[in-house]
């Protein structure tokens, strides 16, 4: 088995951040540091640390979505000592870890596993899995803006894929307005780079849903566990 395959299914990490740690020389093999992503190991005879711990084989899986709220970050620890979304999961294995990430001002959906493989075909690219945002503005962007959000704009990181892009509501008093996004890239701060790109930027920003997995009535701050259909449906992706 590749080396970054088995610990991402030992439940320390997604295959992408194992793929880091190797890099840095954070993993050794029978006490040997490996530096190259795809080693070769066997998993009955090898003794494969990773960063210091001892990798040992996962015997149950964890699904979960977070409802989470703003002013919390996406990491598992904070060197500025803010909030973080481990906090609010802190009843369970220390294993799981976030798929993907939320900005620290934006709300809504996320998911949280030990499952390397989940979270790889989740989080790459090829699969173009839709993320669906409500999405509150400053301003009332015209129809022109509107269609370049659609087509795609140019933002920091580059140009973003076309969008599908609902206006829903004016406020009362006209200075904003909401909107339905659905994306299918993770580009950095995305739908707030887009609508910064067209001149109206992002007062709030939540996400509702991951393919067909809608966050629902989850409070603010709670989480739940999947379903068995939830997670086949996800993995279908």
């Amino acid at each position: 088995m590749r080396l970054e395959k088995y610990i991402a299914t030992s439940g320390i990490a997604s295959r992408r951040a194992v793929k880091k740690s190797i890099l840095a020389g954070a993993v050794t093999v029978n006490g040997e540091t490996v530096l190259v992503p795809g080693h070769p190991i066997n998993v009955e005879t090898d003794a494969v640390e990773f960063e210091g711990k001892r990798v040992e084989p996962l015997t149950e899986h964890i699904y979960l979505m977070l409802n989470k709220p703003s002013g919390c970050v996406t990491t598992r620890r904070d060197e500025r000592g803010r909030p973080t979304v481990m906090d609010l999961v802190a009843d369970l294995p220390d294993t799981i870890y976030p798929v993907g990430r939320l900005d620290l001002e934006t709300e809504g959906l996320l998911l949280f596993t030990n499952d390397g493989n989940f979270a790889y075909r989740l989080l790459h690219p090829s699969h173009e899995i839709e993320k669906t945002y409500l999405v509150w503005v400053k301003g009332v962007p015209s129809e022109e803006a509107v269609q370049r959000l659609r087509q795609g704009v140019t933002i920091p990181s580059g140009t973003t894929a076309p969008a599908k892009v609902k206006r829903l509501k004016v406020s009362k008093d006209g200075a904003s307005m909401k909107f339905e996004v659905v994306i299918h890239e993770g580009k950095k701060r995305q739908v707030r780079m887009m609508f910064k790109a067209v001149g109206h930027p992002v007062i709030r920003l939540k996400r509702i849903r991951i393919g067909n997995l809608g966050l629902g009535n989850l409070p603010s701050g709670q989480y739940r566990f999947l379903t068995s259909e939830e997670i086949s449906e996800l993995m279908m992706l």
